[in-house]
């Protein structure tokens, strides 16, 4: 016996017959009048017994359009935004875009770097040089999105303030180009060409905190995981490099992994499991791979069918985005951990180089070879605070619940 339908069914005889509805009803008539006849028939159309002397049916009709239990992901179709960046760098070895959480985006083009409004688009130069051969190689911005890292082709090294567009300081440490950056607190780790890793204490003026070595060509990807326990770095040997933070003043790596077959440079740490990196291979990988580095193994890898150049979590939900080359030239969206291709978001003609995210971590902004930005709205809030304001909406049969996700 299905108890629901027998006391709506039981109330319904007290109120209103379906005959008595008037002929023009209202939005909260009609819905109820949807209601009634839903739990009135069976799911073979039938009248409702409430007695029934055989096996009822476990399938009901359900008033949500689709399965009720799942909610559609809406993926754009086309950049919400796309601006033009003439000069940018076509160097797969190099990091030259980052969004900090001053809302500021840091693009290097060719000899300079502009800083431009994430809501507006507007654009300022914060810096240049004159020589073409020491142009910017990397950036990246401390966690606090006040100061910008910025690391040449010659090798130097230096601190910017955004806010008086003045030079902080100057590190040193290298011998050839410094193609990748990232902050852990206020210390800045830089990789190079010379295969070295080094961390320089924003705060101090004295010479490098450590030096360590674990790969054998150009080291062109480094991430700190979220709290700074851990940070890897990817090669042109094809390496990735698991290092403790704890363990830093020798070139003993926590672990070194060795399945990609070519440049690992897309590198990113999962915001939901803080043991769980990924990384993508170049165009003779073409791979992402997940890893679990309490572990040291691989838990997933992910054939793409081109050149992986940026990895991008959803902080909110579990997915992850990446950048690829040719011949397609896409981004694409994975669900995590099953990593099933949700969609592709096509928007430009050359191969995409660079993700960020913004501070609220619902855009993401890619930058390609075909010298253009593109703003994306893939990452939506967190489901939990979309849902706070809609009173009801837990329920069942609330119209608030019909989520377009």
């Amino acid at each position: 016996m299905d108890l629901d339908r027998a006391r709506s069914s039981l109330l319904e005889r007290r109120t209103k017959k379906p005959a008595e509805w008037p002929s023009v009803l209202t939005p909260k008539e009609e819905y109820r009048r949807r209601l009634e006849e839903n739990l009135t028939l069976d799911s073979e159309g039938r009248p409702f017994r409430m007695l029934p002397f055989w096996r009822p049916s476990t399938r009901r009709r359900s008033l949500l359009v689709g399965d009720h239990a799942r909610f559609f992901r809406r993926v754009p179709s086309s950049p919400d935004k796309i601006l033009d960046v003439p000069g940018l760098t076509d160097d797969y070895y190099v990091n030259i875009m980052d969004w900090g959480k001053e809302n500021l985006l840091a693009v290097a083009m060719g000899p300079s770097v502009y800083l431009l409004k994430g809501d507006t688009g507007e654009a300022q130069l914060l810096l240049s040089v004159d020589q073409e051969e020491s142009y910017p190689s990397s950036v990246s911005w401390c966690d606090d999105g006040k100061k910008l890292a910025v690391g040449y082709a010659t090798a130097e090294m230096e601190l910017w303030d955004a806010l008086t567009f003045q030079q902080v300081r100057s590190f040193e440490g290298h011998t050839r180009r410094v193609g990748s950056l990232s902050w852990n607190g206020h210390i800045l780790t830089s990789g190079s060409r010379d295969c070295s890793i080094i961390n320089h204490d924003a705060r101090s003026y004295r010479k490098p905190v450590s030096r360590f070595c674990g790969h054998s060509d150009e080291v062109c990807g480094l991430r700190w995981s979220e709290g700074g326990r851990r940070l890897a770095s990817g090669g042109n040997d094809n390496l990735v490099c698991v290092w403790e933070s704890l363990n830093m003043r020798s070139s003993k790596y926590l672990h070194r992994f060795n399945d990609h077959n070519a440049t690992v440079r897309a590198l990113a740490w999962c915001p939901h499991e803080s043991n769980v990196l990924a990384s993508g291979g170049g165009d003779a990988d073409r791979c992402i791979k997940i890893w679990n580095t309490r572990e040291g193994k691989c838990t997933a890898s992910i054939e793409t069918s081109s050149q992986v150049c940026a990895l991008e979590w959803n902080r909110h939900q579990k997915e992850i985005l990446s950048a690829h080359g040719y011949d397609q030239n896409q981004l694409t969206l994975w669900s995590y951990p099953s990593m099933s291709r949700i969609a592709d978001l096509k928007g430009h003609t050359s191969r995409v180089l660079h993700l960020s995210q913004s501070p609220d971590g619902t855009t993401v902004v890619s930058a390609a070879a075909d010298e253009s930005i593109c703003f994306w709205k893939v990452f939506e809030p967190p489901r939990n605070s979309s849902r706070a304001a809609n009173d009801g909406s837990d329920s069942i049969l609330s119209l608030k619940r019909m989520h377009i996700r």
